[in-house]
């Protein structure tokens, strides 16, 4: 059973009304999931902060020269897509932006001039465009090639608007089968339209939330 705790005491709660989805104190550690809807709060900003660091950054450079050596295209426009994504979660009806107990597991996503990047253990993963088409008013058809040698050597990406708005879309990777072929996101610039589910784990490697499934057939009935 799923408990939710109402805190307001400073020592625990991250702002008043802090609503806690689970929590869990022993003497070695404290865990907490919970729910932040303050949009100044360090985590909340540190999830809207695309800038990557001097570890990622040092290992995205190496794979982009690794890229350059084998003459990756650069695109001159996105055809009007956002650079910047994060995925969204849905938990008992409501759309979350999440902040995961490891880092490694935000998946978020960034378009440049030439790739696609995609978040790993190792760093920062480009995969380089091949092509990027408009195909309508809310859809987007992208080529690449993967970085590394397995898997499919050019793979398909369409990224459906399913909210203009609020800049929400679902990305089907047509390579890819079962719950690992669709996936929810948000534009950077519409992130703060959502409240925050946080995993705090207080240097603890512990589970990442479950959130509920989402039906992709439904979302993606009539676009």
């Amino acid at each position: 059973m799923v408990l939710i705790y109402i805190s307001t005491s400073p020592a625990k709660a991250q702002h008043t009304d802090t609503t806690f989805i689970s929590r869990k104190k022993t003497k070695d550690y404290y865990w907490a999931i919970y729910i932040e809807k303050n949009r100044q709060s360090k985590k909340y900003k540190n999830l809207l902060d695309f800038k990557m660091n001097k570890w990622d950054a040092k290992n995205y450079k190496e794979s982009l020269d690794s890229l350059k050596k084998r003459k990756i295209i650069k695109i001159k426009a996105l055809a009007g897509l956002p650079k910047e994504w994060l995925p969204l979660y849905l938990y008992k009806g409501k759309y979350y932006i999440y902040y995961p107990c490891e880092w490694d597991n935000g998946d978020r996503r960034i378009l440049t001039d030439s790739t696609l990047v995609d978040p790993s253990m190792e760093g920062p993963i480009p995969r380089p465009l091949q092509t990027v088409k408009k195909i309508n008013a809310n859809t987007y058809y992208l080529q690449l090639k993967a970085f590394y040698s397995i898997g499919p050597p050019i793979s398909t990406l369409i990224i459906h608007i399913i909210d203009a708005k609020n800049n929400i879309a679902v990305w089907e990777d047509t390579s890819q089968q079962g719950p690992y072929r669709y996936g929810l996101y948000v534009a950077k610039q519409s992130a703060a339209n959502f409240d925050m589910v946080v995993n705090y784990c207080d240097n603890n490697r512990v589970p990442e939330f479950e959130f509920d499934k989402i039906d992709y057939t439904a979302l993606l009935k009539g676009h």
